[in-house]
């Protein structure tokens, strides 16, 4: 390469116009204005002056036309910038410009540098040879000592804190030049050792003046933080006030819901409980069974499903035991019945035999015939006390088969009435659970809203907005993006 081609690409390094960057001013706490140079892929960001730094410049590299676009049309441009280029420097490489001080013309030229080889610098109208021209670009090669640690003082505090923006290789250069510096001192003086103390103040003020920055940051972060979470108490509890005045209806709504469903519930209970009381009677079971066949089910709306199998249920608990009351009465009528027939058979032997004898002892006067007949009579009282004595073991027999089919028919009853109280106990802790969830993931979903909304308020978006935002977000109608609940 010749010296004027060198020279000519000094020119255009050191002239913005024939670069191309084209600045544009943006409206952003930090960044005042964004170049942009498509032919180079360069990116330009002047930062606004802090309270203790200057307005600042730098330029990024490789930087997409597309990655500019987004920035410029980002919501936040400082936070897109901080969350995209900023924050990725091993993708962009970034130089700091700095302002010539001396106002003074600058003639591009090229030099070679025994300690860095040939090289592109501009010659002041002082005479005075420096890297850069109308603004000076601040040497990035890590070795160079005059910028390896001065430079720390002209960073923006933002960027000074951004971590690899002062790079292991800027510090190790400038620790280099000053052990390298430091070994040319003699200390066995009073006179040098103030000298040599002198030489490394810069390094003191250095170290203090991080200390102070950071900690200066760190308290206006800490403040800042601080407003912003006070604020956005402030406007989370106002705007939920409104939102409860204005969920008012629903919530009453809700409440009256929950309320009906309580009292479908109860009567779902009470109408399986009607099959698992005693009843005393006949005639308690008819009038269970006829409240139950008469229940009017329309009444129950979706707990009808739960009123059938209830009623189900309990009927075929009490059709059941209604049958076997029945049975109890018709056996215990029979058994009457056996009984007054055992009597009156008993009387009219007696008083056949009675009649028979009387005959006899008119037709026979003898004692032989008298004795014959008190032997028929005998014989006819035995065979009465043996067919009373059949009948009453017959009637124990029926009564205790009753006895045993009655407890087999109660074992039966109460194994269902157990079974069905604990499937409706089941099912009503089953009904009960939900509800309990489906009220706690109501809260859960809506604290976890509110969270959010804070976060997106946090990032100066609207209220409004930041609810259309997270409306949106929860119906699906923004891809990729989820509320995590």
């Amino acid at each position: 390469m010749t010296t004027t081609e060198k020279g000519q690409i000094a020119a255009e390094l050191f002239a913005d116009e024939e670069t191309g960057m084209v600045w544009q001013p943006v409206e952003s706490s930090q960044i005042s204005e964004v170049g942009y140079d498509a032919s180079t892929a360069t990116l330009g960001i002047r930062f606004k002056p802090g309270k203790k730094s200057a307005a600042s410049e730098y330029h990024y590299a490789n930087v997409p036309g597309d990655i500019h676009r987004a920035l410029m049309t980002a919501e936040s441009i400082g936070s897109y910038f901080g969350q995209n280029i900023k924050s990725r420097p091993d993708l962009y490489p970034f130089t700091k410009i700095e302002p010539d001080l001396h106002g003074s013309t600058l003639t591009p030229n090229v030099v070679n540098d025994p300690s860095f080889g040939e090289r592109v610098t501009v010659t002041r109208d002082d005479g005075k040879v420096i890297p850069g021209n109308g603004k000076v670009a601040v040497d990035t090669d890590p070795s160079s000592p005059s910028t390896a640690l001065a430079v720390i003082d002209t960073m923006a505090d933002d960027l000074l804190f951004t971590p690899g923006a002062v790079t292991d290789a800027q510090l190790a250069a400038g620790r280099d030049r000053y052990l390298t510096e430091a070994k040319k001192y003699d200390i066995s003086t009073e006179k040098a050792r103030t000298e040599f103390k002198r030489f490394a103040r810069p390094l003191q003020k250095l170290r203090t003046g991080i200390e102070a920055r950071a900690k200066e940051l760190t308290g206006a972060t800490k403040r800042k933080i601080a407003a912003i979470d006070a604020e956005k108490r402030r406007l989370v509890g106002i705007v939920g006030g409104i939102e409860d005045e204005v969920l008012a209806p629903l919530t009453s709504w809700e409440a009256e819901e929950d309320a009906r469903k309580v009292r479908m519930a109860n009567t779902v209970n009470e109408l399986s409980a009607k099959g698992q009381r005693v009843y005393m009677d006949m005639a308690e079971i008819q009038s269970a069974i006829a409240e139950l066949e008469a229940f009017d089910l329309s009444t129950m709306q979706e707990y009808k499903i739960g009123a059938e199998s209830a009623i189900a249920a309990s009927l075929k608990v009490l059709n059941p035991e209604l049958e076997r009351r029945k049975e109890m009465e018709a056996q215990a009528a029979e058994l009457a019945t056996l009984r007054a027939e055992a009597a009156e058979r008993a009387e009219k032997d007696r008083m056949e035999v009675l009649a028979k004898v009387a005959q006899q002892q008119a037709e026979q006067a003898t004692a032989a015939r008298v004795a014959a007949i008190a032997a028929a009579v005998e014989t006819e009282k035995r065979e009465a006390l043996a067919r009373e004595e059949a009948a009453d073991r017959r009637l124990r027999e029926m009564e205790a088969e009753r006895i045993e089919a009655a407890a087999q028919a109660e074992r039966d009853r109460e194994a269902a009435v157990e079974a069905e109280r604990k499937r409706a106990a089941d099912a009503a802790a089953a009904e009960y659970a939900a509800m309990e969830a489906r009220a706690a993931n109501k809260a859960h979903r809506l604290k976890i809203e509110n969270e959010a909304l804070g976060a997106i308020v946090s990032l100066d978006i609207p209220m409004d907005r930041a609810q259309d935002l997270i409306i949106a977000i929860r119906s699906g109608e923004i891809p990729n993006i989820t509320i995590q609940y």
